[in-house]
């Protein structure tokens, strides 16, 4: 019974996802300096100058009790990309480390450094960071018919290695989206003050070291349960 709670609950942990359109016309030309190159492809080429590119505002809100969110990783891309997580596989470390730190700065580095055509735009969001419970913010980010795709990560930052995300979207005008916490799996949810970076930990530990013994695989988060520092789990949990 504890389980079906805690699954359904879960839900209160969310992006609600708003997405507004102004649609423009923008030529975009990422391989300008490779124009000049013979193996540079004609059709992806002529493709990418005619793509129509649309501006989405999407309104975030944290919608649990007392469960602030993180700076955001934010990315723009299609298929091609790789995935931000897949459930039931292994977390990569920079996934892990948003999901543990609460810093998207890997993520960023990661996408940045990896020479796939499917990403389009990385960045981290921080304005106004951390957002707590009840807060909503908005971010604008740019797609196209070549790159429609939208991830977005947060860490739920009074937990061991819960995180947040959509995980490549296709988003619409006026589309609501609700997601549930995650468990990246990279440490044992002990609850400790030693290995959680938000401010319910502040004035007992700042050191917020790996606790290891995670579960190794991504899967819906289970919950809070008062099992470590913070005894009052009806604080935490969502």
């Amino acid at each position: 019974m504890k389980l079906l709670n805690t699954l359904h609950v879960l839900t209160s942990l969310l992006f609600v996802a708003t997405a507004e359109r102004g649609e423009h016309r923008q030529l975009r030309n990422r391989n300008r300096a490779r124009s000049s190159k013979s193996d540079e492809s004609p059709t992806k080429t002529t493709f990418a100058r005619r793509s129509r590119t649309r501006t989405l505002t999407l309104t975030i809100t944290n919608e649990s009790f007392n469960q602030p969110f993180s700076p955001y990783f934010v990315m723009v891309h299609n298929s091609d990309a790789e995935p931000l997580y897949v459930r039931g596989q292994q977390a990569n470390e920079p996934l892990a480390l948003l999901a543990e730190n609460g810093s998207p700065d890997s993520l960023v580095d990661y996408y940045t450094n990896i020479q796939n055509d499917g990403v389009l735009s990385v960045m981290p969001f921080s304005e106004g960071a951390p957002y707590v419970g009840g807060e909503s913010l908005q971010l604008e980010v740019e797609v196209s018919s070549a790159y429609p795709l939208v991830t977005i990560a947060t860490m739920a930052i009074n937990t061991n290695d819960c995180f947040t995300a959509l995980n490549g979207m296709r988003l619409y005008p006026g589309q609501v989206v609700d997601v549930p916490g995650l468990d990246a799996g990279s440490e044992e949810n002990n609850e400790s003050c030693n290995s959680i970076p938000g401010p319910g930990c502040a004035e007992i530990s700042t050191e917020n070291v790996r606790s290891g013994n995670g579960e190794g695989f991504v899967h819906v988060h289970r919950g809070f349960f008062g099992i470590g520092d913070l005894p009052d789990a009806s604080r935490y949990d969502w």
